[in-house]
């Protein structure tokens, strides 16, 4: 095997564009329905308009973005029935993952998990906002992950990961349901530790349900 086929290419400009305005979009900096300033954010990214568009053409596919005639492109905004469709969509498909990953948990991956919402309870006591702000740092993303469905992961970890992402960050600021989402998360590993799938996955149903209503509240008092 020769070595430059062990050493993954350096990320394009268009790449680095695109992991920036995905964190900027999941992390509130960008909200729903604000317009997209491709003079501005080139150059504070440091980038010429080729790349970015062609970052913005990948946003789009993956339904955050929205291009509208005449009036350029806006981070994408759901409307309150896409937006409970999308969280009913996550909790039946979500809650078949979790009961899927409780047979295939092992104790260093229960362990993972623990130690990942220690961190978590950790960082909302001191910013009084629930943030998962890497893939790498999502409850969910790992549970999903080890479910060791490739068609679930595929489903829930693109386009609709990302989507939830977006709109987690602003129902997320509400300390209460930061706190509650903190132990229906601990509920779920419990289940998870069970090995009970049908007990895993109503602990996760239950949660994204509960994560649903606060959503739709917090959009509802937005609009």
């Amino acid at each position: 095997m020769s070595l430059s086929s062990t050493i993954s290419p350096a990320p394009s400009l268009a790449d680095q564009a695109f992991a920036a305005l995905v964190d900027a979009i999941s992390n509130g900096e960008l909200e729903p329905g604000s317009r997209i300033k491709e003079a501005e954010i080139a150059r504070n990214l440091g980038i010429s308009r080729g790349p970015l568009r062609e970052a913005l053409s990948r946003l789009e596919s993956n339904g955050l973005v929205e291009r509208k005639t005449n009036l350029g492109v806006s981070v994408t905004s759901l409307s309150i029935e896409d937006l409970d469709d999308l969280f009913k969509m996550r909790e039946a498909l979500e809650g078949q993952a979790c009961g899927l990953a409780a047979e295939r948990m092992t104790p260093l991956d229960i362990t993972h998990l623990e130690e990942m919402l220690e961190r978590h309870a950790d960082t909302t006591a001191q910013t009084g906002h629930y943030k998962q702000m890497t893939a790498d740092d999502d409850f969910h993303f790992f549970i999903i992950e080890k479910s060791g469905s490739r068609r679930l992961f595929r489903a829930l970890c693109n386009d609709l990961y990302q989507q939830v992402r977006m709109y987690r960050h602003r129902s997320s600021s509400n300390l209460i349901r930061s706190e509650t989402a903190l132990t229906e998360h601990a509920d779920i590993i419990r289940a998870l530790a069970s090995g009970n799938r049908r007990k895993a996955e109503d602990a996760m149903r239950l949660h994204i349900s509960n994560a649903r209503e606060n959503v739709l509240w917090v959009e509802n008092k937005i609009e």
